[in-house]
């Protein structure tokens, strides 16, 4: 799916097909129902991940890679621990139904703001130097 769709768009439908899968749990569901929504929604953003883990690397020249990609999975790996902490608060405190809003804005923000990355690195030969990216990108607008 990602070398046939591009990682830009492979990643935002994996973003909105996860808001589909969450968002009949604004209301109650059976367990096994929920048990089943919440796996699809976790699979989605498993494979968002992957793609992102795919499309990082390629969008930062070599002389920059590791730092780019470091510093993109730290932010990520900080929403991680928010994440549960914030979902956990507005469980206890008999609000799912906010919770579940609440991660179906920022997962479906999410999606929209990757259809907005500036680069899709689809069948693009990875880059050497900075200066490189920028005649590239001025190139292929």
């Amino acid at each position: 799916m990602v070398d046939k769709l591009g990682r830009k768009l492979s990643m935002s439908m994996m973003f909105f097909l996860c808001c589909i899968f969450l968002l009949p749990l604004v209301v109650d569901q059976q367990a096994g129902l929920t048990t089943a929504l919440l796996f699809g929604a976790r699979i989605c953003i498993t494979a968002t991940f992957t793609i992102i883990y795919i499309y990082a690397p390629e969008v930062y020249p070599t002389s920059v890679r590791t730092t780019g990609v470091g510093a993109a999975s730290s932010m990520g790996r900080i929403g991680g621990m928010i994440c549960p902490l914030v979902a956990v608060a507005l469980v206890h405190g008999c609000h799912q139904t906010a919770s579940i809003l609440l991660f179906e804005a920022v997962i479906l923000m999410s999606g929209i703001c990757v259809l907005l990355f500036p680069v899709e690195t689809k069948g693009r030969d990875l880059t050497d130097s900075v200066a490189t990216v920028k005649h590239i990108d001025v190139t292929s607008e």
